[in-house]
């Protein structure tokens, strides 16, 4: 499931924008969403798959801004020492995080997050 999921999702990325609701793919990015909300440990196999399927500059600030940002609001406490521990040993992972948003996420994990991140772009 994450594989079809994750592959669906990057499918979703490439649709043009004013066609994204009404295209098929349309159903694996609110299914992530949903994943991250509600199944965070489900989702997180599947975030990391899609950016080994594309870790292009646009689709990692897209995850960056989008699941993992959500994934750090929701349950940034739950994942955050995984996150941590990805990032000292994946270049793609931490330069990934620069791109992560603040949004809402509490600023003790914040804290951490910037220190693992790689540089914002």
């Amino acid at each position: 499931m994450t594989s079809k999921l994750a592959q669906d999702w990057v499918k979703h990325f490439y649709v043009p924008r004013k066609e994204r609701g009404r295209r098929p793919y349309a159903q694996a990015f609110e299914r992530l969403y949903e994943l991250v909300r509600d199944e965070p440990e489900i989702a997180w196999p599947v975030i990391q798959e899609i950016y080994r399927i594309d870790a292009s500059d646009a689709m990692l600030a897209y995850l960056a801004a989008g699941p993992v940002e959500d994934l750090l609001v929701h349950h940034g406490g739950e994942f955050i020492d995984r996150i941590e521990s990805l990032a000292k040993s994946d270049p793609v992972f931490r330069k990934m995080l620069g791109a992560v948003w603040k949004s809402k996420i509490a600023g003790d994990i914040w804290k951490r997050l910037k220190a693992v991140a790689g540089p914002d772009f």
